[in-house]
């Protein structure tokens, strides 16, 4: 069901039941002022035959039991009758009426007056007493056949019948006008293809809820585009960083090929076309680790990790492979305990994170020097840096370095593949961390990270 019809019958349900409960008070209103209208006329008729027959001596009241009943008894609408404290009829304009139920005299008597049904009449049963101290009763009954309420019953119903009419047709148009403008968007985002997505929606002027979802479509727009133009991105750079190695080798092995060579020739080609294929290797290793971790990262496992040592077994790592680089490591303050030192998440990941932090700082430094430092902070946040001496990041290549395969103007300068500070992005944002660039032009810069202890978040 569209939500245009459904807006429309939601509020022809709720009028229609409001207006239903309005007219059905008006006509039950009525309907009492007449039933009482007619009650007490009813009274007055009642009085008055009590007036003509009881108080004047001359009319002699007989108990009309013992008369003959009428043998073709005819319909009657009206009737007075008189009852003695035996509950004999001693006095009735319609002979042939029944009796009342010997529970209605019962009633009178206790109420003194009371109304009831007789047959499909209504009947006002009133307890009388004369000056001699006798009872009586008096019982006037008439059809209540009212045609005013009649008349106000079937106006009502009328009433009724075209006001929802004009409800609908009213809610109708008015969910149509309420619901034009998201209309307008969903035709607008339709006729938005893959190759026009710098195209955004026209926003209202006022700030209402569909201005809001307008600028919520855009906004998701604006990242559609930034995620179509980083892949576009992406798959150009990823072709250009196999490609080039690829010819590289491919051209020295024929190189090598063409002709004999001496056995240092080959060697020297070898070592070279060995170089492209750790190259490669790097490329395609990192390529994959980003991928895993954006495809992976709900499903990866996060386990207890000791900060220092993950810290301490990368720099080994990086030593071992790269002899001429300098890497120090400082630890400031003292945990509370071992637990304080272990942070929540994916060792493996994390290393790599620390080690592509310092190699790039190893490559940048004219050094190859780079300073790491733990500061173990009391309640279990702790902070980790990465400084190294190189020449700095501007602050225009500070908000791209995080994009695959972006290397700014010092960058190109050093041997690498852009993916690696993308990686290190990607993995403390699974990991929540938080990360702080801290640069200035010829001075180095500093990665900051910051930890929540692994026992600081099993409280929280």
């Amino acid at each position: 069901m569209q939500i245009r019809t459904k807006l429309t019958l939601q509020f022809i349900a709720i009028v229609a039941g409001i207006l239903l409960l309005s007219l059905y008070f008006i006509y039950a209103k009525f309907r009492h002022i007449t039933e009482e209208e007619f009650y007490n006329h009813l009274r007055s008729k009642a009085l008055m035959t009590a007036e003509m027959v009881l108080h004047d001596t001359s009319v002699q009241l007989t108990v009309e039991d013992d008369r003959p009943m009428s043998a073709n008894r005819l319909p009657f609408s009206e009737n007075i009758a008189i009852y003695n404290s035996r509950q004999r009829r001693v006095f009735s304009f319609n002979h042939d009426a029944d009796m009342p139920a010997a529970s209605v005299f019962g009633q009178i008597k206790q109420q003194s007056e009371y109304r009831f049904q007789q047959d499909d009449r209504h009947a006002l049963g009133i307890l009388h007493r004369v000056r001699g101290g006798q009872e009586y009763v008096i019982i006037v009954e008439a059809t209540f056949n009212s045609e005013e309420l009649a008349q106000l019953r079937n106006i009502l119903i009328a009433a009724f019948l075209l006001g929802v009419g004009i409800v609908a047709a009213g809610g109708w148009i008015f969910a149509g006008q309420a619901l034009a403008p998201v209309s307008r968007i969903v035709g607008q985002v339709d006729h938005i293809h893959p190759a026009q997505l710098q195209t955004r929606l026209q926003t209202p002027g006022n700030r209402d809820e569909i201005a809001r979802l307008a600028a919520t479509f855009n906004r998701l727009l604006d990242r559609i585009e930034l995620a179509f133009r980083m892949q576009k991105n992406f798959i150009s750079n990823v072709s250009h960083e196999l490609k080039n190695p690829l010819s590289v080798i491919i051209a020295q092995l024929e190189v090598a090929l063409g002709k004999k060579r001496t056995p240092g020739e080959y060697e020297e080609t070898l070592a070279s076309i060995l170089e492209d294929a750790r190259n490669l290797n790097e490329v395609s290793e990192n390529l994959l680790q980003l991928a895993k971790v954006h495809s992976e990262g709900a499903a990866i496992a996060f386990q207890p990790v000791r900060l220092d040592e993950a810290l301490l077994h990368t720099r080994d790592a990086i030593l071992r492979r790269h002899p001429d680089y300098h890497i120090t490591f400082d630890m400031e303050g003292a945990p509370e305990s071992e637990e304080h030192l272990c942070v929540l998440g994916n060792e493996q990941l994390l290393n790599l994170a620390f080690l592509n932090l310092m190699d790039n700082g190893c490559k940048y430094s004219p050094d190859h020097r780079v300073q790491v430092r733990f500061l173990v902070q009391p309640g279990g946040s702790h902070q980790v840096e990465i400084a190294d001496s190189g020449p700095g990041i501007t602050p225009e290549d500070r908000q791209l370095i995080f994009q695959p395969f972006y290397r700014g103007a010092e960058g190109r300068r050093v041997k690498g593949t852009g993916i690696g500070l993308s990686l290190v992005d990607s993995i403390l944002k699974l990991h929540r961390i938080g990360l702080e660039v801290l640069s200035r032009e010829g001075r180095g810069t500093i990665f900051r990270m910051n930890f929540q202890s692994a026992v600081i978040n099993d409280i929280s």
